[in-house]
């Protein structure tokens, strides 16, 4: 055994209660005790503090114990710790189950969630289908009821729904024909267009 691991085992021996420094450079005369302590205080892995007029010696652990049996300030302190990181651990769950969520909402490719990520793309197809179900004779069907309808595949607002419009129909001229009327839609030349057909 180096004289660490005997200095380590005999202050392990004293429990919570310590041992003098004295008491060790008593026993051990045959090594360096200071160097060995030193040494052990600077792995972490023994304290060394004053009690009444004497300096004792204890292993991390034991020291802790001791600090919780004489010290009421870090008892509480302790306790708080303690209650927190229960506290921490009663909310990991539902924190983890947020984030996941939070995770699914962002993936493009989740088209079935009403909050699926919305790109021209992906809204051409939605809006095309809304159009083809139109059981208008002449085609023409209402912007409010595509919006009404769009809605329950994505989450977009007013503003966002006829912005995603406009877009779509400046970039595919060719593919729809809006109409004046109706309750909302898209201004064009300062005239209020709320129906749309696929061309």
């Amino acid at each position: 055994m180096s004289s660490e691991e005997l200095v380590l085992e005999k202050i392990l021996s004293t429990g919570s209660y310590g041992i003098k420094k004295s008491d060790l450079k008593k026993e051990f005369t045959s090594f360096d005790l200071d160097q060995s302590l030193e040494n052990l205080i600077n792995n972490g892995k023994v304290c060394v503090d004053k009690k009444g007029s004497a300096y004792y010696c204890w292993t991390s652990e034991l020291y802790l114990k001791h600090l919780n049996n004489v010290d009421p300030k870090f008892r509480i302190l302790v306790e708080r710790i303690k209650l927190v990181e229960r506290k921490l651990d009663s909310h990991s769950n539902s924190l983890k189950d947020a984030i996941n969520n939070l995770i699914d909402l962002l993936k493009p490719d989740n088209h079935d969630s009403q909050n699926a990520l919305v790109n021209l793309d992906n809204f051409k197809m939605e809006f095309d289908t809304v159009l083809s179900r139109s059981n208008s004779s002449i085609g023409w069907i209402e912007l409010g009821q595509v919006r009404s309808e769009l809605n329950q595949k994505f989450d977009l607002s007013k503003s966002d729904f006829y912005e995603l419009v406009e877009q779509l129909i400046n970039a595919y001229q060719n593919e729809y024909e809006l109409s004046t009327g109706g309750n909302e839609g898209v201004i064009l030349r300062g005239l209020l267009h709320g129906y749309v057909r696929g061309i």
